[in-house]
């Protein structure tokens, strides 16, 4: 059953949280990770709704929360508008090109994000693994 965005970003994260918890490959790469993310979904010309902020919590190679937060508490995190967040969940954009063209901006230690970079892969493939609707 499809969740839609941003409607459902609650629902989507939970399903993002058990998808990244089903995927042997995402435990490998997280690892002795421990790190909270903040995925910001902004507001552009296709949504001009309120950004939708989705926080995910990873411990040594388990997701142990993702849901909707604004509290502002977090390691690393991942912004852009609407449209890119579509694109990159439909795979038609890549996470880490658009990160270098400044499509998304990233906050947080980037050396720990490059060392990192195969359980970054794993989050972004759960997530584009999700039967996802969207709105605009």
């Amino acid at each position: 059953m499809s969740v839609t965005l941003p409607g459902d970003a609650d629902e989507w994260a939970t399903q993002w949280r058990d998808r990244l918890n089903d995927r042997t490959e995402f435990r490998t790469a997280a690892e002795e990770f421990v790190a909270t993310f903040e995925f910001e979904i902004q507001a552009d010309d296709t949504y001009e709704g309120d950004s939708v902020t989705i926080v995910v919590d990873v411990d040594d190679g388990t997701c142990t929360g993702a849901a909707i937060s604004a509290d502002g508490d977090y390691d690393f995190a991942l912004r852009g508008p609407y449209a890119a967040w579509k694109a990159l969940l439909q795979g038609e954009l890549d996470v880490s090109e658009s990160v270098m063209s400044g499509t998304f901006d990233v906050e947080g230690n980037t050396m720990t994000l490059l060392r990192r970079q195969d359980a970054i892969a794993e989050m972004v493939a759960a997530a584009q693994g999700i039967d996802t609707g969207f709105e605009y």
